[in-house]
């Protein structure tokens, strides 16, 4: 049975941010940050030793899970060291530690549930599957039902957060939609629900299966298939790539080829220190930058196609 290594970070709130961003670095998608009332649990069972002088409100826990690239000592130790530099950018990341563990993949599928619960961002209320809705949506609201499971997209990530709300900002009704990376469906589920015809890829097979199993839970039907940008066909007048800077580069000349005249491309995943970068690109690429939001340490970008 395939088991996952985990880590648990523990770090000052004040730090989160940063420290998302460094996970991001480090090719570490899934985690998730622990209750408060859970992390005040464990100072009292035997955890306390990572909480020195600080209260559960002050400290936060980062449990991270990783399948292939699992990290040796001597990584963590480096990961650490990266945590702790946080510093030098202004973040009190505290007194970081790390802590080692293990955890059956079926298991983390059900038990990262207890970190999640449902979350308005604008209009959109992201509704965890499992959990009853305890009011109804409001005038003009619309709810998502979600189930990630393995893949990543839960809205409580400043990337995938951003991208929901570039998407309200636009008039998506009849218009199509390209999700590069759709990860657990979450930006194609809104655009769907936002009106929009929409078509979803991610390279990886696990994310897909996710994705459909959510565009079952919302009662959508739309295409959901393994591949990149390139294996998609047509002229969508919208796409969206919540991703990462080193994916979102190469990207931007094939986005602008492949958009309608005066189409818009929403990307996110992007960390601050890669902001210039991916802004000349862009501008090479013959793509006009409309707005850009920043969360902590995240940066996401509206663009328009330059005609």
């Amino acid at each position: 049975m395939e088991s996952l290594q985990e880590l648990r970070i523990f770090i000052n709130r004040a730090a989160l941010e940063g420290a998302y961003a460094v996970l991001a670095k480090w090719g570490i998608e899934h985690f998730a940050e622990e209750d408060t009332a859970l992390i005040a649990e464990a100072q009292q069972s035997g955890w306390g030793d990572y909480f020195p002088e600080a209260s559960a409100s002050e400290q936060a826990v980062i449990i991270c899970y990783l399948a292939e690239e699992r990290l040796d000592r001597a990584a963590q130790e480096e990961l650490k060291k990266e945590l702790e530099g946080l510093k030098d950018y202004g973040f009190d990341p505290g007194l970081v530690r790390i802590a080692e563990g293990s955890v059956r993949e079926e298991d983390w599928a059900h038990a990262w549930k207890q970190y999640y619960h449902p979350l308005r961002i604008g209009q959109v209320l992201i509704q965890p599957a499992w959990e009853p809705v305890e009011e109804g949506p409001g005038p003009g609201q619309i709810v998502v039902y979600l189930d990630p499971g393995m893949a990543f997209g839960t809205g409580t990530h400043p990337s995938t957060a951003m991208c929901i709300e570039f998407l309200q900002e636009l008039n998506l009704e009849g218009r199509l939609v390209w999700d590069i990376g759709t990860g657990s469906g979450i930006l194609a589920l809104v655009a769907a629900r936002l009106g929009a015809k929409v078509e979803a890829v991610d390279i990886d097979p696990v994310a897909v299966q996710a994705a459909k199993e959510n565009q079952d839970l919302n009662r959508l039907s739309f295409p959901i298939k393994r591949g990149t940008l390139e294996d998609l066909q047509g002229s969508p007048q919208v796409i969206v790539a919540n991703i990462v800077a080193n994916v979102i580069g190469p990207m931007l000349p094939r986005v602008r080829q492949v958009l309608a005249p005066r189409g818009f491309f929403i990307a996110s995943g992007v960390i601050k220190d890669r902001d210039g970068e991916i802004l000349a690109l862009a501008r090479e690429a013959g793509l006009r930058l409309l707005r850009r939001k920043e969360q902590g340490e995240w940066v996401a970008y509206l663009f328009q196609r330059g005609d």
